[in-house]
């Protein structure tokens, strides 16, 4: 009799072992640049990852006077100095049912030219940015989105333009909203 009840226990805490991260964990992302060190042509910018063309992290002595309100400390280019567009991507995130909050600051490329961006979640998500030079508001975005079953996507921005003026990107945030009365 103990053998048994002692296998049972087993078997209830493995299958809490293996059920328990896919209840409990949802993946995000924060992002805000400022622990990057300023640089052109990045390969990664923090939690993402550049998958085409090329981007550069500014701030501070390096180009810093493009980051203006509503950026702060370092932001991203999104066409760097290469003049090809540049795409950047996170990991694959696991988003498990639930709502979430995507949120970033996409501003206008500061220099004279219009940028056109896309942004992309998966299928849950896609919108792209037409902006002015000078445009600081457009492209501030707080959207709810809700994930109905677990899905699996990667967060990507994409500059639509070849030159070396791109829309610039900060404070990007995916986060998942607590579930009522937690």
């Amino acid at each position: 009799m103990f053998r048994q009840a002692l296998m049972f226990l087993k078997v209830v805490a493995l299958a809490v072992i293996l059920i328990w991260p896919a209840v409990s964990r949802a993946d995000g992302i924060t992002e805000n640049f400022d622990s990057l060190t300023p640089s052109l042509n990045a390969t990664n910018v923090g939690a993402f990852t550049v998958t085409s063309g090329s981007v550069d992290v500014v701030g501070g002595a390096l180009y810093g006077y493009l980051c203006v309100a509503p950026e702060s400390g370092n932001c991203v280019d999104l066409n760097g100095s290469t003049g090809v567009a540049g795409q950047i991507s996170s990991a694959s995130l696991t988003l498990t049912p639930g709502t979430y909050i995507l949120s970033f600051d996409l501003i206008g490329s500061q220099r004279g030219s219009a940028t056109s961006t896309t942004v992309t979640l998966g299928s849950l998500y896609d919108q792209t940015f037409l902006l002015s030079s000078a445009d600081v508001t457009s492209g501030i975005v707080n959207s709810t989105i809700d994930v109905g079953s677990t899905t699996i996507a990667q967060l990507i921005f994409t500059s639509n333009n070849n030159s070396n003026t791109g829309a610039l990107l900060d404070n990007v945030s995916l986060v998942r909203t607590p579930e009522p009365g937690t």
